[in-house]
């Protein structure tokens, strides 16, 4: 199962992925989450430490490439399966919840 959380700032995206995370995790499931905002807050929600969080770098843009389709189109393709990248630059959290940081402003205008 796949599950996506959107909506606009401030609505409680962060809140409400981690309440689910956690308790898909506690039932059993394997929990994979990823943190695609710029200002990742999905760890602390899941219960890490900052001093864990500061540590943590985001996954690196090498690991997609553009690749063109049968049908010509051009589309973005992982270069390694999601199970090397999740050993890779996972982070082990609360639960059994492994955690992926998707995207991090490092520098001011990098985002």
């Amino acid at each position: 199962m796949k599950i996506g959380i959107s909506g606009k700032g401030g609505s409680g995206k962060t809140t409400i992925s981690a309440t689910l995370a956690r308790v898909f995790a506690r039932q059993g499931f394997p929990v994979l989450a990823i943190d695609g905002d710029p200002n990742p807050n999905l760890g602390m929600a899941l219960g890490l430490k900052a001093e864990t969080l500061e540590e943590t770098h985001s996954i690196p843009r090498s690991i997609v490439e553009r690749k063109e389709d049968a049908e010509g189109k051009m589309r973005m393709v992982l270069k390694d399966s999601v199970e090397n990248i999740t050993a890779l630059h996972g982070i082990a959290a609360p639960d059994g919840i492994r955690l992926i940081v998707g995207t991090k402003v490092e520098n001011p205008g990098a985002g």
